[in-house]
């Protein structure tokens, strides 16, 4: 079941991304499977948390439930089909504001609106 605000973050999302090249998606794509690659060779980084859900409210979702071994950007490309850039600050798909993050915040800084991320309607991080 998703709410009206995940509507609309997913819309301003489609509405961003849909625009891009087909080059620069192959490029990107090309980026995103060759760090899950690295990521999953043995011994590439070390062995997740044995519980990062501790002391969170019951059903809330947060980027700790991403296993080190995966890439939030093939997550979000693998359950929407939206490809978006790695190794490069992440702007507010709703109005624009630009944090010096790699990884969406938990809700935007200028226009409060929550990240995709945080939101199970549009990307579940845990099955």
């Amino acid at each position: 079941m998703t709410t009206y605000e995940e509507v609309k973050l997913f819309q301003a999302l489609k509405k961003k991304y849909d625009n891009i090249p087909e080059d620069y998606r192959k490029k990107w794509d090309k980026e995103i499977d060759a760090e899950q690659k690295r990521k999953h060779k043995k011994n590439a980084i070390a062995d997740d948390p044995y519980d990062y859900a501790k002391g969170r409210h019951l059903g809330k979702q947060d980027i700790g439930d991403i296993s080190y071994h995966d890439v939030w950007q093939k997550i979000l490309r693998d359950q929407t089909g939206i490809t978006m850039p790695m190794k490069t600050t992440y702007r507010c798909p709703v109005c624009g504001y630009e944090h010096l993050l790699d990884m969406p915040p938990e809700r935007c800084f200028r226009c409060g609106a929550h990240s995709f991320l945080h939101m199970p309607g549009i990307v579940k991080l845990k099955c």
